[in-house]
């Protein structure tokens, strides 16, 4: 956790807490609550007024709201906290969308009532937000009376990865958990580096090692834990395959080309290519055009498997997700993704159990995407289904 502004002279009831990261938030400001009201009170000392707002009506509300709260006094018990959870629109956020000027004049006439009008030492405010611009008016006034803490957890790749690393060993002691030299890398690079993520892996490991040991290795990674949500440079990837292009690719493997990111891109383009290979087996027998279009004479047992394997007609995926996918799965033949996924497998397991680092699953890669593209479909047009 990094302090933007350091400790603020003023109150040291008000806290603003800022970050991506929602699990260093949340543990940050319930270690706030707790300081401030006593377990026997938080039922009912601790009013919760929700930020998540994506419209003018709603975020005038919110503001609204939190200012009732704070103005209002505690009344049976000693102590109060208003936790203004979650803000979405505090400048600079840019998840609420473009701010209308009389929400900013809110923002500001909030901020200029909170610099001015001391709370009474019997109450607390914690603001909780993903984004604040620093420079705006809001931040700097509260900065004066508000003790603002950013924690670390958003930024590029490479800086998220090394806030993360920093953090695990934390994390894992708190699980009674070691990892074996570099097998820290490994889990990160294919866990994420989302703190939410990593403690809930970490648990998952540690009921999956039991009391016989506590030293995590890249086998134990490999076997247990789950490869975490989609960054933007795994889309590159993605992107950079679909389109056989090798230069696109080693640009977008360079943030993991090192420190057991190998084991990650396997994890990824496995899965890849099992969802392409089913794509495409549709599509050469005709359950699926390439237009996201399903015959209503696909084979009962078909649609069932189809399903069953996460792409089937029956299954909740949108249409953008169809026509994605299928634009993964035309550039290659049905042999090219099933060679394509067993190379994939294999490196995985030779990276796991020996010492091959990120290159042996890079030049793979490399080698699949290298053949000349298969771009038709076996079915004519004529043939598409209506």
């Amino acid at each position: 956790m990094r302090d933007a502004t350091h400790t603020m002279t003023g109150k040291p009831n008000i806290h603003l807490l800022v970050g991506e990261d929602s699990y260093l938030v949340e543990t940050a400001a319930r270690r706030i609550i707790d300081a401030a009201v006593p377990p026997e009170l938080r039922s009912t000392a601790v009013e919760t007024v929700p930020g998540d707002a994506e419209n003018m009506e709603t975020q005038l509300s919110s503001i609204r709201a939190c200012t009732a709260s704070i103005q209002t006094p505690p009344f049976l018990d000693p102590v109060k906290l208003t936790w203004w959870r979650g803000v979405t629109f505090l400048p600079g956020s840019g998840t609420g969308g473009k701010l209308s000027e009389a929400v900013k004049i809110a923002l500001d006439k909030f901020s200029e009532n909170a610099a001015a009008t001391p709370l009474p030492s019997n109450q607390t405010l914690l603001i909780t937000a993903t984004k604040l611009l620093a420079t705006s008016v809001f931040a700097k006034r509260l900065k004066t009376v508000a003790h603002v803490v950013e924690l670390v957890g958003g930024g590029k790749a490479k800086d998220r990865m090394q806030d993360a690393l920093l953090r695990l060993p934390d994390l894992a002691d708190e699980e009674k958990l070691t990892f074996a030299p570099g097998a820290d890398r490994a889990f990160l690079a294919k866990v994420g580096t989302d703190t939410r993520t990593i403690v809930c892996e970490l648990q998952k490991m540690h009921s999956y090692l039991g009391t016989e040991h506590n030293e995590v290795t890249a086998a134990d990674i490999a076997a247990v834990t789950s490869v975490g949500g989609d960054e933007p440079e795994l889309w590159a990837m993605h992107d950079a395959v679909s389109q056989r292009n090798p230069s696109a690719l080693l640009d977008a493997v360079a943030p993991f080309g090192k420190d057991g990111g190998g084991i990650l891109i396997a994890t990824v383009m496995e899965k890849y290519f099992r969802e392409a290979l089913v794509c495409r087996d549709a599509l050469d027998r005709g359950w699926l055009d390439k237009w996201g279009r399903w015959s209503d004479k696909i084979p009962p047992a078909a649609c069932t498997a189809l399903d069953a394997a996460g792409f089937g007609p029956s299954t909740a995926k949108n249409a953008w997700a169809v026509k994605n996918a299928i634009r993964r799965a035309l550039p290659f033949s049905l042999t090219e993704l099933r060679y394509a996924r067993y190379r994939m497998l294999s490196a995985r397991e030779k990276l796991v159990s020996s010492n091959a680092d990120a290159s042996l699953v890079i030049s793979e890669l490399l080698r699949i995407i290298a053949t000349k593209p298969s771009t038709t479909i076996k079915r004519s047009a004529s043939s598409r289904p209506g």
